[in-house]
């Protein structure tokens, strides 16, 4: 029988598709091994998860050899990163790497009005400056920029790869590799830091290699890649990191003043992906993302603090923007409605929240969404899918009409002259006409009742962290009771948290529902729609 929520997903019951076998059950419990199963991960490896030695990468150990020659040899060594938290994280590692060897090093990172990636105009300035270019969290579409160049380039970047790639510069890109490679979704500060390791073993630097490891995991959780294999370990690793160097050592000031201000005193992944990635992708979005990276590499405790203040009120802007664009955008796309993919633009918008919003819009709608900002004869967007629906294969064949462009299977950014949003508009529409508009669906991993939960919470922190791939687990109750007393909910006698007022008010003795456990909180996910 088909169950819906409120919240108008449909509610898929995995724990009657998968089955567990019993001896996994009886080895790992009923809770973890129905969570396993139902992600599709080997236990083994998963629970057990261990960084694959970078040696056998074989592009990674050329990119050590590359940066080893180029620091021995005296030659000026650009860092061109990205705006977001896993290009400024993956930039920061190779620079104190690097500086740490003696390197004469200079890291250069973009801004929105800049935009994302290589322009001509640029590699000509680094002309000028440099002799080495080394490209974090870009580089792999810029094939005309590094193709015409006069300097020695790496690559190290995880986006999605086009049909061609820059035939002169060492591309060290992870998507590149065959599917059961455990590299194969690294983000790029991952990617940075086994390639840190790398230079360290080889040449017996005395680094605290432990620290690039924590600003890799930012990096890896803020950029929800896939948390299996390489990703998940320095995910892992890294997290339990962070918390000791951060809570326990009082190491790395910037990011430990920027949890004071945020009220925080764990560094989990729920920490990371709603406090401190949003805190530390704000310079980029609105402003500029020296100010975070800086921060991660800020020594003196008054100039850490001034920096954290700094991010804490480009924080506070950020969000302000993206409620005034959301309110914006979501009164123009409900006049879309019936087109399958939403394109919208505008004069004024910030660049830097359009994709937070596109994001939002493509949830709600459920279907593929594009916000450009409109300045002059250049419009810059981003692009957003939030169902099984990939961006990045379709709308690569429309590359011809882009300025810039890059980006992942669900996001893409790219850049195109104003007078051919139109154009855009319509052949985006036309390649997406035969999808059908996906249905929303909330996923149940098994039956827990609430008052049984505190029994398996250590069973569920064997999971940690979660995320892109390995999403929190969903169980479903029946409401036997519902209280509320100075602002404090209670379902069944269990304190819980909601945040859609249509789960809230739904609540009532009978009804099933569905709840998420995050850092040990119940969130009310979704309460079944229609009349007892």
């Amino acid at each position: 029988m088909e169950v819906r929520g409120v919240s108008g997903r449909r509610w898929v019951f995995l724990f009657e598709q998968k089955v567990v076998p019993k001896e996994l059950e009886s080895r790992l419990g009923k809770v973890l091994a129905q969570l396993l199963v139902n992600r599709g991960l080997e236990p083994e490896s998963f629970l057990n998860a261990a960084v694959p030695p970078a040696e056998s990468f074989n592009e990674l150990t050329r990119a050590a050899e590359f940066l080893l020659s180029a620091v021995k040899k005296g030659k000026r060594i650009l860092l061109y990163g990205d705006y977001d938290v896993d290009g400024i994280t993956g930039t920061a590692v190779l620079y104190r790497v690097l500086k740490a060897l003696g390197g004469r090093v200079y890291p250069v990172l973009p801004n929105r009005q800049t935009g994302y990636g290589l322009s001509r105009q640029i590699v000509k300035v680094f002309e000028s400056y440099g002799e080495v270019l080394v490209t974090v969290d870009n580089g792999t579409s810029a094939v005309e920029e590094i193709d015409r160049s006069r300097l020695e380039v790496l690559v190290l970047d995880h986006h999605n790869a086009p049909s061609r790639t820059p035939e002169r510069a060492l591309l060290v890109n992870p998507k590149l590799l065959p599917e059961d490679s455990p590299f194969k979704h690294l983000s790029s500060s991952a990617l940075s830091f086994l390639l840190a390791s790398l230079i360290i073993r080889e040449t017996g630097t005395e680094l605290d290699e432990e620290e690039l490891l924590g600003l890799a995991a930012l990096g890896v959780l803020a950029d929800y890649v896939p948390l299996k294999d390489a990703n998940r370990a320095i995910a892992l690793k890294g997290l339990k990191t962070l918390q000791r160097l951060l809570v326990k050592e009082g190491k790395l000031p910037g990011l430990r003043s920027l949890m004071e201000l945020a009220g925080l005193e764990r560094v989990t992944s729920s920490r990371v992906y709603f406090d401190l990635a949003p805190r530390l992708n704000a310079p980029g979005r609105i402003s500029r993302p020296q100010v975070s990276f800086k921060l991660l590499l800020a020594k003196e405790e008054k100039e850490a603090r001034q920096l954290a203040e700094q991010v804490e009120k480009l924080n506070d802007r950020r969000r302000r923007l993206t409620r005034k664009t959301f309110r914006e955008a979501i009164k123009l796309a409900r006049r879309e409605r019936g087109e399958p993919f939403i394109v919208l633009w505008k004069e004024g918008w910030h660049p830097g929240v359009l994709g937070i919003v596109a994001g939002r819009l493509s949830s709600e709608l459920g279907k593929p969404v594009a916000l450009f900002s409109v300045s002059g004869k250049k419009a810059v967007g981003s692009l957003r899918s939030s169902s099984e629906e990939l961006l990045f294969e379709k709308i690569q064949t429309l590359s011809r009409m882009f300025l810039k462009w890059g980006g992942h299977d669900k996001a893409m950014g790219l850049t195109l002259r104003a007078d051919d949003l139109p154009l855009f508009k319509e052949r985006v529409n036309e390649l997406f006409s035969s999808a059908a508009q996906a249905e929303p669906t909330l996923e149940v991993d098994l039956p827990l009742p609430l008052n049984e939960l505190s029994g398996v919470l250590e069973e569920l922190e064997r999971l940690e962290p979660y995320g892109e791939a390995n999403p929190y687990p969903a169980f479903v109750d029946r409401v036997q009771e519902v209280s509320e007393s100075g602002g404090e909910l209670r379902v069944n006698r269990v304190r819980v948290v909601c945040y859609d007022r249509r789960v809230r008010s739904a609540l009532a003795k009978g009804k099933r529902f569905v709840y998420s456990v995050r850092d040990g909180t119940v969130v009310l996910e979704d309460v079944e729609d229609g009349a007892l």
